[in-house]
């Protein structure tokens, strides 16, 4: 039963507004489901009927909209050297956004407090009209485990190892908080926004910046796996490498080694090059900086050899590529699709598309906007009186 008032809820919500039967026929259910749920969802204060849509004949259906100051979920994306967080409305309005840099080796309190003090005096200033905070999202650069929320072992981040997350911002907040890998949230943001509408169900989501990730949708819905680790990439061996260089995960020959910001880096400032960051080298790359250029294919290279395999493993339709370096297309595309292309069966890659983020640096901002929805929809069904009683409230699948 739950999962028939969130899915009529979510299309609400990327709707902005909609009628019954665009409802019915979105969502999947059937009419006399849609016409029991709506009401009881009216009846409860959750959705609000506002003048009347476009008639194709017949009677003109009203349409269907959140009420004004039911709430606002709150989106960060956390990354090593920068944070991002956004408030927005149930139908996804943007109320404010802002950032400021971070140092993620500070700990989780010195890093998460000036982000909750910056996002939570934006909502006071916002006034009484957008509604209490209902739920967060944060976006982690580094393994969660999902189900705990606690971040798992990263390396070189003191602080963080299983710090409870979200008891820590939900004692800040005043609201529930919900904590994923970051690339999860830009597999999902992408996806939902921009592929599932093409009818897209199997994607992977490639983050390439100063770090590598992968975020996998499968049939429709984001996998994290058994522990909440798919899709940690960078920490996989890369066959035939031959570097001496040692990984921060304490392995060796490490995709993160080869091919991540860190190692791009360091390969350039080997040349006599002096970069700090996977920025930096990424505006040598959009300059045209040839040595720039040469390190960032041999890096889609390196990275087109373990995701191949992946490739006809998982049998992808799209390979997103995205974060600084992945978001600089060609000359990172070039190498990457050389390699999958030349590596993986004919099977698995004959439909293949490999392309950059669409949404840029706002797919896990996005992501991390849907999932905060998700716990939002618990604390607003906990109100709603049905048959059967008051309809508990639970964690959703997303």
């Amino acid at each position: 039963m739950r999962s028939e008032y969130k899915a009529l809820l979510r299309t609400v919500s990327a709707t902005a507004s909609t009628t019954r039967p665009q409802l019915g026929a979105q969502s999947g259910l059937p009419r006399s489901s849609v016409a029991s749920r709506v009401k009881e969802l009216m009846d409860a204060g959750v959705l609000v009927e506002t003048g009347q849509a476009e008639s194709t004949g017949g009677r003109r259906a009203t349409s269907l909209e959140f009420p004004e100051g039911i709430g606002v979920v709150l989106a960060v994306d956390l990354g090593s050297t920068h944070a991002r967080w956004r408030l927005c409305t149930f139908a996804q309005e943007v109320v404010a956004e802002d950032g400021l840099p971070t140092d993620i080796g500070r700990g989780a309190t010195a890093v998460l407090g000036p982000v909750v003090s910056q996002a939570t005096g934006a909502l006071a200033g916002a006034g009484p009209g957008v509604g209490p905070l209902r739920a967060c999202a944060l976006g982690f650069p580094g393994p969660v485990d999902f189900r705990e929320g606690r971040v798992s072992g990263p390396p070189n981040m003191a602080g963080w190892d299983n710090a409870p997350l979200p008891q820590l911002m939900g004692e800040w907040l005043g609201a529930p908080t919900v904590v994923d890998n970051d690339v999860n949230m830009m597999a999902l943001g992408e996806h939902r926004a921009k592929w599932a509408p093409e009818g897209v169900d199997n994607l992977l989501f490639v983050k390439h910046g100063t770090g590598i990730g992968c975020g996998v949708i499968a049939d429709g819905r984001l996998y994290r796996g058994a522990d909440g680790t798919a899709g940690e990439i960078g920490h996989m061996h890369v066959a035939g490498a031959t570097t001496t260089e040692q990984c921060s995960c304490g392995g060796h020959n490490c995709l993160e080694v080869l091919a991540s910001g860190r190692a791009l880096v360091r390969q350039l400032r080997a040349r006599g090059y002096e970069v700090s960051t996977a920025a930096e080298v990424a505006q040598l790359v959009l300059r045209g900086d040839i040595g720039a250029m040469d390190v960032v294919r041999d890096a889609g290279r390196a990275l087109g050899d373990l995701v191949s395999g992946i490739v006809s493993f998982f049998n992808p339709s799209v390979i997103v590529t995205g974060g600084s370096i992945g978001a600089l297309g060609t000359p990172l595309l070039a190498g990457l699709r050389e390699t999958v292309y030349g590596q993986g069966t004919m099977f698995s890659t004959r439909h293949l598309r490999i392309v950059p983020s669409r949404l840029g640096a706002d797919a896990a901002v996005r992501g991390a906007t849907l999932l905060a929805l998700e716990l939002a929809y618990d604390a607003v069904l906990a109100q709603l009186k049905t048959p059967g009683g008051t309809l508990a409230a639970g964690k959703g699948k997303t």
